[in-house]
């Protein structure tokens, strides 16, 4: 039992989605926010806190700085409102500075609407999965 949602949690706490669509498939990563509440102790991390599953939030991306004035929350795609990411295609992008492909890195963030509970993940956009190591078996 539990009065009140204490904190959320982004899972994974890292994620990785690759560009593709263009000449190669695109991969996709799924979000999850995950209510916490304190517990008995009254206190966050202690071993007597509750997963409370998952909560509804509003889901959205933010810049990861990684490189000064890359933009990359713009270009590497998606996160609708069920946490799910979906990369932009594969490159190059004529928009982006240097005709750059659509690849970087982002935080993923949910927040609880009506409260100020907030948690972020960290997701990198990479290039696509250009060999399949485990193909079916020729025949």
């Amino acid at each position: 039992m539990y009065d009140k949602i204490d904190g959320i949690r982004v899972v994974p706490q890292a994620g990785m989605a690759r560009v593709g669509g263009a000449v190669y498939p695109k991969q996709l990563q799924q979000f999850q926010a995950v209510g916490i509440s304190n517990g008995p102790d009254g206190k966050p991390d202690t071993a007597d806190d509750l997963n409370l599953g998952i909560v509804d939030v509003k889901w959205s991306l933010e810049e990861y700085p990684a490189t000064f004035g890359d933009d990359d929350a713009q270009y590497v795609g998606v996160l609708d409102q069920k946490g799910l990411f979906t990369p932009n295609v594969d490159g190059p992008n004529p928009k982006r500075t240097g005709n750059r492909n659509n690849i970087g890195d982002v935080w993923v963030v949910a927040e609880v609407p009506a409260s100020t509970l907030r948690a972020r993940a960290h997701l990198l956009v990479t290039v696509p999965l250009y060999m399949n190591w485990f193909a079916d078996e020729v025949k």
